[in-house]
């Protein structure tokens, strides 16, 4: 009965998540800017990455629905609630992020951006550090030749829950902004040294789009950005 009531569980809590994340995003009053450069990479089919920190994938999940992105997710129970809400918003899934399944999935990730695939990644994921760029990141770029995307989100007001991100949840009604900045280009990385400063890089290049994201949330616009 425990394998049965496992799946039970698990269908009733995805079934809640979905409903609960749709009905808040749904209010949400959301603009989006920089959509083009995701729109370019997918009909272009060169493929690509669009990395967000692991607190804030909430709207950009709901807002980038249907567009047949790719997403990594994990194997753990709460990474099966995320793929059944994933999947439910039109991505497309890889399941596995550490131990011999994170390899597998490094592969399969390869092989789909090389195919054209643009894949969803939260690169301090799946338990943190937060806001810190694990290695697995900038070696898919160096290995898929891919550009990378950083995405950045503000929203106002929102809560914080007790989680090791301190995951963000829009409150009804709030106003949200989806930022996705200029490609970054990862070059050949021959050594751990510029391993770990590829990671700053993509790091330091998320936390620009969330703090632009938070700029024009506040009405601080910027001539060179545009709204999609």
């Amino acid at each position: 009965m425990k394998p049965l009531w496992k799946k039970v569980r698990t269908a009733v809590l995805w079934r809640l998540l979905w409903l609960i994340t749709t009905a808040i995003a749904c209010t949400v009053k959301i603009r989006l800017v920089g959509l083009e450069r995701v729109e370019e990479l997918i009909n272009s089919k060169q493929g690509g990455i669009l990395v967000t920190w692991h607190d804030k994938t909430i709207l950009p999940i709901y807002r980038l629905r249907n567009m047949g992105l790719w997403a990594i997710i994990s194997w753990s129970r709460d990474g099966e609630l995320q793929n059944r809400l994933v999947m439910s918003r039109g991505f497309k899934t890889i399941r596995g992020s550490s131990g011999p399944r994170g390899v597998r999935a490094f592969l399969e990730a390869v092989k789909r951006i090389k195919e054209g695939a643009v894949v969803a990644i939260t690169p301090d994921g799946p338990r943190g550090p937060a806001k810190v760029v694990q290695e697995g990141t900038v070696l898919m770029a160096e290995r898929a030749g891919c550009k990378v995307l950083p995405l950045g989100v503000a929203c106002h007001p929102a809560w914080r829950v007790g989680t090791w991100d301190r995951h963000m949840i829009p409150k009804p009604f709030s106003k949200a902004v989806i930022i996705i900045n200029e490609p970054i280009c990862v070059t050949t990385c021959e050594s751990d040294e510029e391993k770990e400063k590829w990671a700053r890089i993509i790091g330091d290049e998320i936390n620009k789009a969330d703090s632009d994201a938070e700029a024009l949330l506040a009405g601080k616009e910027k001539q060179d950005v545009r709204t999609i």
